[in-house]
């Protein structure tokens, strides 16, 4: 199977470039920051109150990082640079 001139260099530069733009990230904070402070103090320990804690964390880890590889593995493409 061929491929084409350059494919694997823009897969490998896309999983450093952005993906989720601002009020994206903006708003994956504050649900992420929202599932970890509900599941800390309204649950009792269990796979619930884990499985909240971790969708949090993930949802604030790509706030910041302003990266979602689900995203790019579903086809959104990278934010174009401000000029």
């Amino acid at each position: 199977m061929s491929r084409l001139p350059g494919a694997d260099l823009r897969f490998a530069l896309m999983k450093f470039m952005q993906n989720v733009p601002t009020w994206e990230r903006v708003l994956r904070l504050v649900l992420g920051l929202s599932l970890v402070a509900g599941s800390l103090t309204g649950l009792k320990p269990g796979l619930l109150a884990y499985g909240l804690e971790l969708t949090g964390a993930i949802l604030a880890l790509t706030s910041f990082i302003g990266f979602c590889p689900m995203c790019a593995m579903a086809g959104r493409k990278p934010l174009a640079k401000a000029r």
